[in-house]
């Protein structure tokens, strides 16, 4: 970790095993000119939160997280609410935040640049509260940006080799959908805004924003300043048919079509305020692309335009 103390310092928070802390370091300097530099870094047990906050207490003005999607979400859960914008360098699989913000991928330099000099933009968090299959509280008012998902797609996450995800990049998320093309439908009831209805489905998602990578669109309607959830219902009938429909339907919104919810694919959208989901079993929950546990029950809410984040001018 960096040492001192100022007002106007910048800090870095980076997952050692996505970036090499003396190039990267050297880079952000060159932008942060005579501001220090602070630097911290991620472990396992703790992926970011906590180094955001020291940054905060040392005095930091802008707080960049450096690996992927997780380091980006960690880091975010500890700015809400302060004002202190979020610089982010998406050395990621998915960068999933990153790329609905339209940030730089490839160039490092660039990265730093807009984390550093950027535009500021602030954005919707959502937050996340689970329950297990036991009514025990294992989440409570968990931060997310981009997306919120209980069922196939946590499945996906969880499934997924990290060898081969080093290897493949995002393409690894999709051999291991095709492994688990028969996973459980979640069936329970859900509840928008106070209207509950009773669902059956692959995935049950909720969402800031709708981009994935490859040019996907999950939610076209969706984006990180409207002030409120996107969900989205996908469920699957007739096997592979049914499969490749909601491909289809995928693929087609990425391309500005709009699809109705009907055929052996359907992908249906709501939007709200606040969402409830009570299951009849328990199913893995991730968040921005990150598996956090499994869950029964959970319940979401927006907070708007309550995080400051660092965009391309």
């Amino acid at each position: 970790m960096g040492t001192g103390t100022g007002a106007s310092a910048v800090a870095v928070v980076a997952h050692p095993g996505k970036v090499e802390r003396e190039d990267c370091s050297a880079i952000v300097r060159k932008f942060a000119g005579e501001r220090e530099v602070l630097w911290f870094g991620t472990t396992a047990e703790s992926p970011g939160t906590e180094q955001a906050r020291e940054a905060l207490a040392r005095g930091a003005r802008c707080v960049i997280a450096a690996g992927g999607d997780g380091t980006v979400r960690a880091v975010a859960q500890a700015l809400v609410g302060t004002g202190v914008p979020l610089g982010i360098l998406p050395l990621g699989t998915g960068n999933l935040l990153a790329r609905n913000l339209a940030l730089p991928l490839t160039d490092m330099r660039t990265m730093a640049d807009v984390a550093i000099r950027g535009k500021e933009r602030s954005i919707d968090v959502g937050r996340v509260s689970a329950w297990d299959e036991h009514g025990q509280q294992t989440l409570v008012n968990e931060a997310f940006c981009v997306i919120a998902g209980l069922g196939f797609d946590a499945i996906m996450v969880e499934s997924t080799d990290p060898a081969l995800k080093a290897r493949l990049g995002w393409a690894a998320y999709l051999l291991s959908g095709l492994a688990n093309l028969k996973g459980p439908r979640v069936q329970g009831k859900l509840t928008v805004d106070g209207e509950e209805n009773e669902v059956v489905a692959r995935s049950i998602m909720v969402g800031n924003c709708g981009l994935l990578p490859a040019g996907l669109t999950l939610i076209p309607d969706a984006t990180l300043d409207d002030g409120h959830l996107d969900i989205a219902l996908c469920d699957t009938r007739a096997g592979l048919a049914g499969w490749a429909s909601l491909a289809a339907k995928v693929a087609l919104q990425g391309l500005g079509y709009r699809v109705p919810p009907v055929g052996p694919g359907i992908l249906l959208h709501r939007t709200g305020m606040h969402v409830h989901l009570a299951a009849e079993d328990r199913h893995p929950l991730q968040l921005d692309g990150e598996l956090v546990g499994y869950a029964q029950a959970f319940e979401t809410r927006i907070e708007p335009g309550s995080l400051v984040v660092r965009t391309a001018r």
